[in-house]
């Protein structure tokens, strides 16, 4: 059945740029009917969904050198706890009708999207980032007052880390006690059952959210890193209450100290974010809080969110310009050092242009505001920064394609681990006995099935590299946000892997390169007493 949309055309000027836009789109396959009206700039088509999307209509248009407005949405994800992840929620994206792009950040927990209003909606890719098993949360203002997310899930990382060390740390105690000591009072089942009834509550307690993580990813078609640490405690604690009936060693008690190191990691991981972040927060907070509005010549204080485009607004000397404006009445000088660099400040009169959040140096001004909110020079900088941390650099392109098959990979690996050790354990009997001499509590003894699972558990736990996904995205906030916080805007997290391979900087002769701010080079005295003066 077909479908009918209208695609806003940028770039035409004349009758014949409309008509070889119509002409190109007539011949797309799948487009049943195409028209172009240069007055409203619109194209109206009627296509086969069946047999092509809204991408490619896009692409043909800009093929012959014109383009189609669409939206950039950056969303916030709820759920993404690794590489995979990302890609899960990339893939749930793409497969929109209507949406061009989509790349997902770990770092910054967002995935930033271009779609065509006309195809998709906020609805269509909240429903497909939930039927991936992932969450889109709502959307937040970058210039709000509100708490500050990363140093909640900070907070709450630390709190289940703190918990899962108070049960893992006693557990630890009686295993050293027992393999260096042989401690076993009042008896070794006894001790076994006193180590895997504690580190029961550290998996169903801190570690729920990872169980939680770990399920959702798996009934939804994929499969995370938390996959294979909840499969290797698991198991590892299985083989606790097991050992009291059958011959199978217990590794009850590495079950806790597997998840406790786990939320460790994930602890690290949140502080880092934290930290990245705390750059554009601080940029985001440069703005003015409240507006002074003057209605016919009374002042009225009024949060900045109220200010309107035409309001006239009344900045005293000292204070921040609350938006982008026109000054209408007044003469001063305003310190730019925030958007130029510029240290010495710059004379504004009747007829000139100021920017939001620079300060009024010396007189009294009224700024009629031509720009407010997400439009104003302090919020497109702030979004400027957001995308290029949310950009994937091209050393990034070598994680990705390696997470996309990695958990399967690694659960195939267990699976060939166990099956090695459980049939061909004698062959390997001489490799333990080695081992023992420097690891005194390696047991070659042990029964064939206790050797596979303490093998298995072994691999699926260390093969949990998070950082493979982690890293870059995280040196791209670092990079970006320090930037902003030093005046140095970024475009693209592609430049900052270009920049570590620069050894010179050379810059233009009419550049002006200061510290936006004013310094004492050198003192001169006339009488000579530079210590008095």
């Amino acid at each position: 059945m077909n479908r009918s949309i209208q695609l806003d055309v940028l770039g035409m000027t004349c009758a014949a740029c409309s008509r070889t836009v119509e002409r190109t789109l007539n011949k797309t396959t799948g487009v049943a009917e195409a028209a172009v009206n240069i007055a409203t700039e619109k194209a109206s088509v009627t296509y086969d969904p069946a047999l092509l999307g809204g991408a490619a209509l896009v692409a043909a248009v800009r093929d012959v050198g014109y383009d189609v407005r669409t939206v950039k949405q950056a969303l916030p994800i709820g759920g993404m706890t690794c590489a995979a992840c990302v890609r899960h929620v990339e893939r749930a994206l793409r497969k929109v009708d209507g949406v061009l792009s989509a790349q997902a950040n770990l770092a910054t927990e967002r995935a930033t999207v271009e779609y065509l209003p006309a195809l998709a909606s906020l609805d269509d890719l909240r429903q497909a980032v939930e039927a991936a098993g992932y969450e889109i949360l709502p959307l937040d203002d970058a210039l709000a007052d509100g708490p500050d997310l990363d140093e909640l899930k900070m907070q709450q990382a630390r709190r289940r880390m703190a918990v899962a060390w108070v049960f893992t740390g006693p557990i630890m105690l009686l295993m050293l006690a027992h393999m260096l000591f042989h401690f076993s009072w009042p008896s070794m089942m006894a001790i076994e059952i006193i180590l895997f009834a504690l580190a029961l509550p550290v998996l169903v307690w801190p570690g729920w959210a990872t169980y939680r993580s770990a399920w959702t990813s798996a009934t939804h078609g994929g499969a995370n890193m938390d996959v294979l640490i909840a499969v290797g405690a698991t198991a590892s604690w299985i083989s606790g209450p097991l050992s009291l009936f059958t011959s199978l060693a217990s590794y009850g008690a590495v079950s806790a100290m597997i998840m406790a190191i786990h939320l460790t990691g994930r602890y690290i991981e949140a502080s880092a974010k934290g930290r990245a972040s705390q750059a554009i927060r601080k940029l985001a907070q440069l703005g003015a809080k409240t507006a002074r509005v003057l209605v016919d010549g009374q002042e009225y204080e009024v949060p900045i969110a109220r200010v309107r485009v035409g309001d006239v607004l009344v900045v005293r000397p000292g204070e921040k310009l609350p938006t982008d404006g026109l000054v209408v009445h007044g003469e001063s000088s305003v310190d730019e050092s925030m958007a130029t660099g510029e240290s010495l400040p710059v004379n504004k009169r009747e007829g000139d242009e100021v920017i939001g959040a620079t300060v009024n140096q010396d007189g009294l001004l009224h700024v009629q505001a031509t720009r407010v909110g997400a439009d104003t020079f302090l919020a497109q900088v702030v979004r400027l920064v957001e995308e290029a941390q949310g950009s994937r650099v091209p050393i990034q392109a070598f994680a990705d394609r390696v997470t996309t098959v990695f958990v399967p990979v690694i659960l195939g690996l267990a699976l060939l681990t166990f099956l090695a050790w459980m049939f061909l354990g004698a062959g390997l009997q001489p490799m333990l006995a080695w081992a023992q001499r420097a690891l005194p509590w390696v047991d070659p003894t042990l029964a064939p099935i206790s050797l596979a699972l303490v093998a298995t558990i072994a691999t699926l736990v260390i093969a949990c590299p998070c950082a493979l996904g982690l890293a870059t995205p995280t040196a791209l906030m670092v990079g970006s946000g320090m930037g902003a916080e030093h005046g140095i805007l970024i475009r693209d997290g592609a430049a900052i892997q270009t920049m570590g391979q620069a050894r010179r900087v050379v810059f233009d002769k009419t550049g002006t390169l200061t510290l936006g701010r004013p310094q004492v080079m050198e003192v001169y005295a006339p009488d000579g007493d530079e210590r008095a003066l």
